[in-house]
Formats: structure tokens, C-alpha cells, sequence
């Protein structure tokens, strides 16, 4: 009996386990079947014409296009954080006679919330995005059709696409850039609690870059 019970409780034990050993992501390079359109018409209205080191950009299926990016600095200006929100849904269908209508809505700028970032911390930023999207996303795997919210990582040129990861690093990229967003347009005193919070979660993500060496 007891090592009936014993079998029990490791059959019921080693499925979970297993799932959290496991870190499936869906992230690819490049743009998804059907969202090229619709992606640059978002990037452009929410840079501004800007080109940004390193970004993170979310197209909703209901609701406004939003992003937070991270620009270089320019001559003496210094490494300027950027939270941007469309002012109107970008992409809307509509139905008309004969069919459906879609057309991308770009003429309203975008609204925009900026801070400045000491400089140290934003290359540290940089570079850890950077590593980490390499990690997670080996070379040739291309991003695939997503039916629901589409998330557009951004370093250095590269594009990274997909649904929001729920594991590994880039569930940690994911958080940073919630940091990011609630520190763009904050006030200067409660800016280093902002920062704190970066550098604790740029930690752990180093420590599971380490460990996937």
C-alpha cells in the first residue's frame, strides 16, 4: 500500500516538475505573416521619426498601440527613456458594402512621456537585452503568425516578435520594460526607486544568463 501511494505521488509530482524545468517560447526574427503593415505603421508613429537602441512595442488586438523605447545620446544630451501610446487605435476594421474595411490611422502623434537615464544603466540595459534576445531566439528561427497581443522587441536594429514569453529571459525583459514604462515622465525624486527596481531584475537576469552558458 504504501508503495502504491509512494508511485502516486510521484507520478502526480514529476509532470510538474517537468513543466517548470520547461521554457517554451513562440519569439522569432523578423515580422509575422500579416502584421507588416500594421508593425511599421506603429514603429513609425510612436519613434516619431526617431531611431531608437533599443525598444519594446505592443499591438493589442483591441485597444491603443503602445511602446517604451530608449534613445542614444546626442552630443551633450543625455540617454533619454521614452513611453509612447498612440492617441487612436491604429489598426481598425470596419465594415463597409461588399466587405470589411481596414485602414492604419496614423495622423494623431502619438503621446509621449520621456525621462532621462544615467548613462551607465542604459548601456548596461542595452546590453543585457541584447544577450538575452540572442539567447532566447537562436539564429534562423523566424517569428510566426500570433493571434493574440504581438510584443516587438527592438536592439540594435534586430526585431524580435511574439505573444509575451511567461518563462526565462524574456519574461524578465517583458518586466524591465514595465519598469521602463513607469519611469518614463516620472519625477526626478522618485526616479531612483525606478532605477533600483531595473538594476534588481537586470541581476537576475544576468544570473539566468550565466547559468544557460
Amino acid at each position: 500500500m504504501r508503495a502504491t501511494i509512494a508511485l502516486l505521488t510521484l507520478l502526480a509530482i514529476t509532470p510538474l516538475a517537468q513543466a517548470k524545468s520547461e521554457c517554451e517560447i513562440d519569439l522569432g526574427q523578423g515580422w509575422p505573416p500579416a502584421t507588416l503593415n500594421h508593425g511599421t505603421a506603429v514603429e513609425g508613429l510612436l519613434t516619431a521619426g526617431a531611431v531608437p537602441v533599443l525598444s519594446l512595442m505592443r499591438l493589442p488586438i483591441r485597444g491603443k498601440e503602445n511602446g517604451v523605447m530608449l534613445m542614444r545620446p546626442v552630443g551633450t544630451q543625455p540617454w533619454t527613456l521614452r513611453a509612447a501610446v498612440a492617441a487612436e487605435r491604429v489598426d481598425t476594421v470596419e465594415t463597409v458594402p461588399g466587405g470589411m474595411l481596414r485602414t492604419l490611422s496614423t495622423e494623431k502623434p502619438a503621446k509621449l512621456r520621456q525621462s532621462d537615464m544615467p548613462a551607465a544603466l542604459a548601456e548596461r540595459l542595452v546590453a543585457s537585452w541584447a544577450r538575452a534576445l540572442q539567447v532566447a531566439v537562436p539564429s534562423g528561427r523566424n517569428a510566426v503568425f500570433q493571434e493574440g497581443e504581438l510584443l516587438v522587441f527592438n536592439v540594435n536594429g534586430q526585431r524580435i516578435t511574439g505573444s509575451e514569453p511567461g518563462c526565462g529571459p524574456g519574461r524578465l525583459l517583458a518586466r524591465q520594460a514595465q519598469i521602463l514604462v513607469e519611469a518614463a515622465g516620472a519625477k526626478d525624486k522618485h526616479l531612483p526607486k525606478h532605477w533600483g527596481a531595473l538594476i534588481k531584475s537586470l541581476n537576475q537576469l544576468d544570473a539566468q544568463l550565466a547559468a544557460a552558458d
